[in-house]
């Protein structure tokens, strides 16, 4: 399995970035700028970590008690070419589901996007679109801004679909080593005060 992705960071387990208990794949790399971005350290170039296709596949699988994969970054769409192999290599072995979150529309992917994008589009159930606009933050369920929407492909997750004007977000964290990780969609100015917050201890 030929192919490697610039990769973020990942965490084997989480609840807040779709539905039931998923593993999470962050991406590097992301062109949109957008003010207030909650992530831009996986926006920068360079920056990440190379990881084989077939390492992340096989890392991927071993985690347990997982019902789907979440695609975020970063923008996932930037490296859709490799997202495909390792979620058709996931597809090949597990009935896990696939979610995304990206900066494009999906009327942006299905006009001009690549090949690669538009295969890689067929292979979530759930696909967040739109890029994050600051001005139109709200607490919407895993959306950071009104404007952006959740788009269910397929019928898996149907029942989800009465609850997207539901409000309230949700935060995890995750300790790795000396380094603290949160997850998730925060509240406005969220990484701002946590910043302040470490900085005074």
């Amino acid at each position: 399995m030929e192919g490697k992705l610039n990769i973020a960071r990942y965490s084997p387990r989480c609840t807040v970035l779709g539905p039931g208990r998923r593993a999470v794949l962050w991406v590097q790399g992301c062109r949109a700028g957008c003010p207030g971005c909650i992530t831009p350290e996986t926006a920068v170039l360079p920056g990440g970590e190379f990881w084989t296709i077939e390492d992340l596949v096989n890392l991927f699988l071993s985690f347990e008690n997982i019902e789907g994969i979440t695609l975020s970054g970063g923008e996932p769409m930037l490296q859709a070419d490799g997202l495909l192999l390792f979620a058709e290599e996931i597809r090949k072995r597990t009935s896990l589901s696939f979610m995304m979150f990206t900066g494009y529309t999906i009327e942006e992917l299905l006009l001009h996007g690549s090949e690669a994008q538009k295969s890689l589009l067929k292979k979530m159930d759930i696909l967040v679109d739109g890029p994050y606009i600051q001005e139109r933050h709200a607490d919407l369920i895993w959306r950071g801004s009104d404007n952006q929407r959740v788009l269910f492909i397929g019928d898996r997750y149907s029942e989800w679909k009465a609850r997207m004007n539901e409000r309230g977000v949700g935060i995890e964290v995750e300790f790795e080593h000396d380094t603290v990780h949160w997850m998730g969609i925060p509240p406005k100015g969220f990484r701002r005060q946590l910043e302040e917050n470490i900085r005074k201890l």
